[in-house]
């Protein structure tokens, strides 16, 4: 079985990127690799968000963008609060920082990586429902992303699949309401 925008449904999703300025590496990720257009969420996090299970203040704005059936992900902070990408950058400095994967029960997978010893460190909720990043401990390369499986993740997920496919390459940035259903 396949997402609308062609990966296995128990496939990873999406790579993400923590970097210190978002316009600056959407135009290298346009400029050399040809990666667009990209979908622009100016401010996300904050209030109804929580970081290490107590309520988060951390603003972040993040960028979506396709690259043939991958997603990337490129995400910079807006502020000095703690936060799941000021303890990346402490600990290894900008650059890759999470995997995600889609799931038709977030919760119980959740649940499930916690019994193997991940920790939640960041939940928030997002138009398609509950996002969960977990973290597997000091060796792991990386977060992972958990995202719920619905119709608003699949429309919007797909819109930025289906913006990239034959892209000529006019309005490389977007604003992120366009993913939006109305």
């Amino acid at each position: 079985m396949e997402f609308p925008f062609g990966q296995p449904t128990d496939a990873v999703v999406q790579f993400a990127y923590a970097v210190p300025d978002l316009t600056a590496a959407m135009r290298w990720w346009t400029d050399r690799l040809g990666v667009g257009p990209w979908f622009v969420n100016q401010r996300i996090g904050g209030e109804g968000s929580t970081y290490r299970g107590e309520p988060g203040n951390a603003e972040f704005t993040l960028a979506l963008a396709f690259s043939g059936h991958m997603m990337i992900e490129l995400v910079q902070t807006l502020d000095d609060e703690p936060s799941i990408y000021q303890d990346a950058y402490e600990r290894h400095g900008y650059g890759f920082h999470h995997v995600a994967k889609v799931v038709p029960d977030v919760k119980a997978e959740v649940e499930q990586l916690e019994a193997s010893g991940a920790v939640v460190r960041f939940h928030d909720v997002a138009p398609g429902g509950d996002v969960f990043f977990l973290d597997g401990g000091e060796d792991a390369l990386g977060m992972i992303e958990l995202v719920q499986d619905n119709e608003i993740t699949r429309q919007m997920f797909t819109s930025v699949w289906r913006a990239s496919v034959d892209w000529n390459g006019a309005r490389p940035v977007r604003d992120f309401a366009e993913l939006l259903p109305d």
